[in-house]
């Protein structure tokens, strides 16, 4: 399989569902429940609360809230098994807190000693006014894990926050999350900063977010957010590094980049790491969308993709222009070709909604769209899947990293299915192309994708078309051809409302079910 494979799909909107809400359920066997909350009800007790790492993901977990009670505060916590609905035989911390800004305290406790792979109920607060009942859950030493990345926020607060708890309801695995900066637009104003938090606290009081500084980002970002201290010295709230499951992540401050200690704490920080992926945020690009007149991307290149490289680092997250972006393999500053070959690859996103339209049109972008979106990314042993989707839910693309075998026979190419009244497009939760057909079709009708190389293989694939009714296979159709110089593959089948079509890859026919799971079992 190549390292690199990318299939974009474009899917219409998922049907919307409800607000979500907070909710306790204690049933007859004494199980809680609980979801990421857009209110927090009627506690008089903290309400902007936000979950960060400042040690190890596997048996520690920070907390942190805002107050205008200056009465000591505390969290109070135990696991999900042993509450009862009630917190008398909890473990307590005491949280630290500080003057924030006119009006509030900022209140911070750290966890420790916890279990791996544990979830926990807790509370933040005091005797006198505690938070709403919230839950969390330690990191497992695991190879399989799935993350939330954002690019810019900084305006439309209410809207991104709605978008945040759809993406967490409908991705209920993601463990954590990472900001690429531009959190707020005026990182000094206290009002949009509550309105960040009042976003961000539905989910962020269940995962840790683990962000960069933006260049609009400024004291309300440095003076709230706990984070590692384990960056150069007199930069930790710029630079630091934490690691999950089987993945080391570098955070960085893209407006500092020339400094000589960072650089050098960055260059022993990854060579220090053994983990299979790596993976690096930062705020402004390195290869950015349309042209930079300040001319940062250049300072970045020569500054820290050296650094990167030589560490083999997989994938960069960053923001700053508004569009979704994805680029090519690059290493050396070269298009990387080859899919067995290393190079890195730059993922822009932009969450909130100020938006730029599409950029310079620079050959090394991949994938490129205006709005706001969002990323998943699914690590399972020595595979990436990376799904982009618009705020809407709207499918944007999926492109892949495969550490594996190089040589085995995944294509890498692009398919798009074609537009028809006949049928409503769609995709597996495995990446497979489908086509269902709409009620009312009948009788002989044809089913096309367009089929576009990412990186040029050479030599003829096979597009299969698998024809299923009610879960039992009708019959198969393949195209066979260089798609490297043909650019449709189309298949037709005698259907009727509710069939479903399959849509394939692959290199050769072959009876080896890792290859075709469904066609040639």
């Amino acid at each position: 399989m190549p390292r690199h494979a990318a299939c974009k799909r474009k899917l219409l909107p998922p049907a919307t569902g409800i607000a979500s809400l907070v909710f306790l359920l204690w049933t007859a066997s004494c199980c809680w429940f609980f979801t990421p909350a857009v209110l927090a009800g009627d506690s008089p007790g903290p309400k902007q609360i936000i979950l960060t790492w400042t040690g190890d993901p596997l048996e520690t977990q920070t907390i942190t809230w805002l107050t205008p009670d200056n009465t000591p505060a505390r969290v109070q916590y135990l696991s999900h098994d042993e509450f009862t609905g009630s917190f008398a035989a909890a473990l307590e911390v005491s949280a630290g807190c500080s003057v924030f800004d006119s009006i509030n305290y900022r209140c911070t406790a750290n966890l420790t000693d916890l279990k791996p792979g544990t979830k926990y109920v807790y509370r933040a607060g005091n005797d006198g006014a505690w938070s709403e009942v919230l839950s969390f859950t330690t990191a497992r030493d695991t190879r399989e894990f799935t993350f939330l990345y954002m690019g810019d926020v900084q305006a439309g607060y209410t809207q991104w926050g709605e978008t945040l708890d759809s993406v967490y309801r409908t991705h209920p695995k993601i463990k954590f999350a990472l900001l690429g900066g531009d959190l707020t637009d005026n990182g000094s104003d206290a009002g949009e900063w509550g309105q960040f938090l009042d976003a961000a606290t539905g989910v962020f009081s269940f995962i840790p977010v683990q962000p960069a500084l933006g260049n609009h980002d400024g004291n309300m970002y440095m003076n709230f957010f706990a984070l590692p201290q384990n960056g150069p010295a007199g930069l930790e709230q710029e630079f630091y590094s934490f690691d999950y499951g089987n993945a080391h992540f570098v955070v960085l401050d893209s407006g500092n980049n020339t400094n000589e200690r960072a650089i050098e704490w960055l260059r022993e920080d990854l060579g220090g790491t053994t983990k299979e992926w790596k993976f690096a945020v930062f705020h402004k690009p390195a290869y950015p969308a349309t042209y930079d007149y300040k001319e940062i991307d250049k300072s970045i290149r020569a500054n820290w993709i050296p650094i990167l490289e030589q560490n083999r680092v997989d994938m960069v997250f960053v923001g700053h222009q508004h569009v979704y972006m994805r680029t090519h393999p690059i290493y050396q500053d070269e298009i990387q070709t080859d899919p067995a070959a290393y190079g890195i690859v730059y993922v822009m996103g932009n969450a909130g909604s100020k938006m730029y339209a599409k950029g310079g049109g620079f050959p090394y972008i991949a994938m490129e769209q205006s709005g706001s979106n969002y990323q998943i990314i699914e690590i399972k042993d020595g595979l990436l899947t990376l799904t982009a989707r618009e705020a809407t839910g709207e499918l944007i693309e999926t492109y892949t990293i495969n550490k594996g075998d190089p040589s085995s026979s995944e294509p890498a190419y692009t398919l798009t299915p074609g537009p028809d009244y006949a049928y409503t497009p769609g995709i597996t939760a495995g990446g497979v192309i489908t086509f269902t057909v709409n009620a009312g079709v009948a009788g002989f009708k044809y089913f096309t994708v367009g089929v576009t190389p990412v990186v040029p293989r050479g030599g003829k694939e096979v597009v299969v078309f698998s024809h299923l009714r009610n879960g039992s296979q009708l019959g198969i159709n393949a195209a066979r051809a260089d798609f490297d110089q043909v650019y449709a593959a189309q298949a037709g089948f005698d259907v009727r409302q509710g069939d479903l079509i399959k849509v394939f890859m692959v290199d050769h026919l072959t009876s080896d079910t890792s290859i075709n799971p469904v066609i040639l079992q």
